[in-house]
């Protein structure tokens, strides 16, 4: 009898293509895919030399130990639900939604069950968790931004690909994506305001950028805006404390400490060690349910994002913000900040 340990990749898009790609060069591990689309099967057929179903009945009479879940925004919940319900370890790429499935997932303390945080898997991300507690003391605040062009997503692709639709944006997806990994570094968020809109004023767009005003759990604040009207890609922030202050660049891979202790800190830029982010995070995941290390990113840490993207949204409304009078001073005696 086989030991291998059973995963089903379920979607073949970018993400499950990288997936399938790294863990075909695993030994030990028996790799099936499930897609609808015919030619995403035969491609990986072809590429990953994996079998394959074209039906999710096939692919359960097959009895997976895990699932890889590479579908796109808005339609895992159905697959994060079956894996529960049949105590499957599974892997979750980024999404807007985690399905309310946090206090379910605490009640499987025997399931692996993985929301992705592939940014903490590059070098310059495990880099900046040390230096922010050495370099900067207690935080101020930190400023971030994501900048690239939602056009030159799947340029190939149509209506079918879920960037084109309003809901599933690629800068309202990417928002919570971006505050996963900065809650690793900062802190999470406790209140929140913000808003979202479109500046681009291209025809064939929609909102394409989000920015968030944070105060943070362990005291500072926190600003990020995503924006994906942009024709330069932009990944860079800067972070102040009581006792220094540091900016960063993940797309360079540099850190660059500021003040008496002024140094400069290269990691690889981004487009050279993502692959690798990606090998090693899946790998981490297969690790954890062979009895490695456990899975460092739980539904509860990505509920909370998805939480503070919520109620930013909520704050976003129009009712929600104080219009500028012209002739209006700031008072003279400055009332306490709210709670």
């Amino acid at each position: 009898m086989s030991h291998e340990l059973k995963i089903l990749q379920l979607g073949a898009g970018s993400m499950g293509s990288r997936r399938l790609r790294d863990l075909s060069r695993r030994p030990g591990l028996d790799l099936r895919l499930f897609d609808g689309r015919e030619d995403r099967r035969r491609s990986a057929e072809s590429r990953f030399g994996v079998k394959t179903f074209a039906t999710m009945a096939d692919a359960l009479e097959w009895e997976p130990a895990a699932f890889i879940i590479s579908t796109p925004p808005g339609t895992k919940g159905p697959l994060v639900d079956l894996a529960l319900d049949r105590k499957i370890h599974h892997f979750v790429e980024a999404d807007i939604w985690s399905y309310g499935v946090a206090p379910r997932v605490g009640l499987l303390p025997a399931v692996v069950c993985a929301p992705s945080l592939s940014l903490s898997f590059v070098p310059v991300f495990k880099a900046m968790q040390e230096v922010v507690q050495t370099a900067i003391g207690p935080l101020l605040g930190y400023q971030f931004c994501l900048a690239g062009d939602m056009a030159a997503w799947h340029p190939t692709e149509g209506r079918e690909y879920y960037g084109r639709h309003r809901d599933t944006a690629p800068a309202r997806e990417m928002v919570p994506f971006e505050l996963s990994w900065l809650a690793r570094i900062f802190g999470p968020a406790r209140q929140v305001t913000g808003g979202f809109n479109q500046f681009s004023r291209r025809e064939d767009s929609f909102e394409e950028t989000w920015s968030l005003l944070m105060q943070l759990e362990k005291g500072g604040t926190g600003q990020l805006t995503v924006t994906m009207g942009c024709p330069q890609d932009h990944r860079r922030g800067i972070a102040v404390g009581a006792n220094g202050s540091l900016t960063w660049d993940m797309n360079r891979g540099e850190i660059v400490v500021h003040g008496p202790a002024a140094a400069t800190h290269q990691f690889g830029p981004l487009g050279e060690v993502i692959e690798a982010g990606y090998a090693a995070e899946i790998g981490a995941f297969v690790d954890a349910i062979q009895g490695g290390t456990p899975w460092g990113h739980s539904y509860a840490e990505y509920q909370q994002v998805l939480a503070t993207l919520a109620a930013a949204e909520t704050a976003a409304r129009a009712e929600r913000w104080t219009t500028i009078q012209p002739d209006q001073e700031p008072t003279r005696v400055l009332g306490r900040p709210g709670p």
